[in-house]
């Protein structure tokens, strides 16, 4: 969420009266300048993190230095040295210094709804600005620019005992719920490690109807330690979650002792259990606001036909052990393709019919189903060639809108696996969609690059061009790529970096849940039921391209001159495997989304069928 469209208070200098009540007595804190004229204080920022609201914040206060005072001040990292005594210093949100977290408990003490709060606390040498939230934090700067940095004399209206802490006013309030007398807020959110995006969506939204009036609701997993009051979705570690048993559609929720239970026999049933909790969550907002206590309890079932369900519309758990070629083709005749390889040879495709333009022989078996399992495998076939596996639903699935999930295990570093949605094109005559396609979207659920450590979303768009006599002249593309909003430090990143340390492991050692959730007004992508990377269209130009339908593909290779890790046959071995437990892809009638399955890619004719038939189809959001 854009904090800026949520934090609407004027920032001007309306604080001479808390100014002077805060000062009492009190000393000027020191003067801005020395006897030389350099600025005697430092600006101090964390060393271990370096969000980009952290350094936005700290380029305004250097700039609003530099220009009203004439004189450039030192911004470093509060690892760069030891703090001392008359050590004179600004101090930007949480540093390792002690007075950061004094100034952000006397916040966090003067009320709990204090996400859009922020203090300006003087402690001996040093100037604390301080949030609870950092998406509060330029807001802060903001205001202490406009207060103290506009002259000398400003910035001596600082006194050692000053401080200010301003509460945001919010539109909305609520009545308070409560669970054994205790307020919900003070409940912390706890998901397992790998859960459900159906679940996940709901968890995002109860953090964020708490944050719309201020309270920092926590969100953990059930690896970090245990708290008081938990609410626990799924299947979590907590001895709570073990105790309840749910099977089928049923879902529970259930309050023991200060935890709260939301629990379902199968993922729609707990994604329902979580949306049945907060619609009760959300009610406080009129007034009706609940009052829990130990043993409350409230049993429900999953109801496939109930409006705005999310039903599987479409999935393969690759229980068999042949590949169901009513599903999965060959990506356009792609198997024909062949580019160079890094090692001076060929790199090949191969797809499920077994068809490449690889003809040397000793190519073992790339692609086959076993043990629940679809693998796709990359092979050096030689001392320069390589081929790589390729599924797609080109032939057989279009889709538009939903939340596509895939359940898999990398292959290890240096191949590269990928999951993708894309338009190009699409065989209309097939669908039966007269849908022109000079323009279409390409959805990046994952690309890993040949890392084990890490992998990128992306959504690129692609659209045709022509010139004035409407002849073509190639095409052009754009991505989120060079976004600040998407990339680097930013909270909301294209870049998925894996928490080794945290999890004891690397992606290829074990099965992770990919998704990406799309509809009309938004792609989220995220990993084990928590998101990444959050694309809201409203902040993009020409995105009505987003509602055309897409295909999905997978791939396994290796080999590439140009992308990814690169392949050294010193190192790294002959083949590799990757793994998918199952693609899943859920919908909703909420919105215009559309599903079309087709015949198998070798068979001439057959059937047809459209999920959601009154759903409009060519290009409608």
């Amino acid at each position: 969420m854009n904090i800026k469209r949520i934090i609407a208070f004027t920032l001007a200098i309306f604080m001479v009266a808390s100014l002077a009540a805060c000062g009492g007595g009190a000393k000027n804190l020191t003067a801005a300048v020395n006897a030389d004229g350099d600025f005697i204080y430092n600006l101090v920022r964390s060393g271990d993190t370096a969000y980009t609201e952290v350094n936005d914040a700290v380029k305004a206060l250097r700039s609003a230095v530099k220009k009203n005072f004439g004189c450039p001040i030192v911004a470093i990292k509060d690892t760069v040295f030891e703090d001392f005594d008359n050590n004179l210093e600004i101090l930007i949100g949480d540093t390792n210094r002690e007075e950061s977290a004094i100034a952000k408990q006397c916040l966090i003490d003067n009320r709990l709804n204090n996400k859009k709060d922020f203090i300006i606390k003087v402690i001996d040498d040093k100037i604390c600005i301080q949030v609870t939230d950092v998406s509060t934090l330029s807001y802060a700067v903001e205001w202490f620019i406009k207060n103290f940095c506009q002259s000398f004399e400003t910035f001596e209206r600082l006194r050692t005992d000053y401080e200010f802490i301003y509460e945001h006013q919010y539109a909305v309030s609520i009545n308070s719920n409560t669970v054994g007398g205790v307020d919900l807020s003070e409940f912390t959110l706890v998901l397992p490690v790998s859960i459900s995006y159906l679940s996940g969506m709901y968890a995002d939204e109860y953090v964020e109807f708490y944050q719309q009036i201020g309270y920092n609701t926590n969100k953990v997993e059930d690896i970090d330690p245990e708290t008081t009051y938990e609410i626990l979705i799924g299947d979590t570690t907590r001895q709570a979650s073990k105790d309840i048993t749910v099977e089928g559609d049923n879902y529970i929720i259930k309050v023991i002792g200060t935890k709260i239970v939301i629990k379902g026999g199968n993922d729609l049933a707990t994604s329902r259990g979580v949306k049945a909790f907060l619609d009760e969550v959300k009610k406080a907002k009129e007034g009706n606001g609940f009052v829990w206590s130990d043993g409350y309890t409230v049993n429900g079932k999953y109801d496939a036909s109930e409006e705005g369900a999310y039903t599987l519309n479409w999935h393969d758990e690759f229980d068999s052990n042949t590949v169901d070629l009513s599903k999965w083709g060959d990506y356009g005749s792609n198997s024909n393709a062949v580019e160079p390889s890094s090692l001076g040879g060929t790199k090949y495709w191969i797809d499920v019919h077994g068809e490449t333009a690889y003809k040397a022989g000793g190519l073992k078996k790339l692609i086959y189903q076993s043990d629940g399992n679809m693998v796709l495998a990359t092979q050096r076939v030689n001392e320069i060639d390589f081929v790589g596996g390729q599924i797609s639903t080109f032939y057989t699935m279009l889709f538009r809108y939903g939340l596509i999930e895939i359940r898999s295990k990398h292959a290890p570093t240096p191949a590269n696996v990928g999951y993708w949605c894309n338009g190009a094109n699409m065989n209309t005559q097939r669908f039966g969609v007269e849908q022109g396609r000079y323009c279409m979207t390409e959805i990046d659920i994952l690309e890993n690059f040949g890392s084990n450590l890490n992998f990128h979303s992306n959504v690129h768009r692609w659209w045709t061009k022509f010139d004035i006599n409407g002849n073509h002249k190639g095409s052009e593309h754009n991505s989120l790529d060079g976004s600040a909003v998407y990339s680097g430090k930013s909270l909301n990143n294209k870049k998925k970096v894996y928490d080794t340390e945290r999890y004891g492991d690397v992606l290829s050692d074990n099965f992770h849940i990919y998704f990406c959730y799309w509809d009309d007004s938004c792609m989220k992508f995220g990993f084990d039921g928590k998101v990444h990377l959050d694309y809201q269209y409203e902040d993009n130009m020409s995105v009505s391209v987003h509602c055309l339908m897409n295909y999905f593909n997978t791939e396994c290779h290796m080999g590439d001159t140009a992308y990814g890790v690169v392949y050294d046959k010193d190192v790294h071995e002959d083949y590799y495997e990757h793994k998918l437990d199952y693609v899943r892809i859920y919908q909703s009638d909420l919105y215009n989304s559309q599903l079309l399955t087709a015949w198998p890619e070798k068979q001439e004719t057959g059937t047809l069928n459209v999920m959601y038939p009154d759903h409009s189809i060519n290009g409608a959001y």
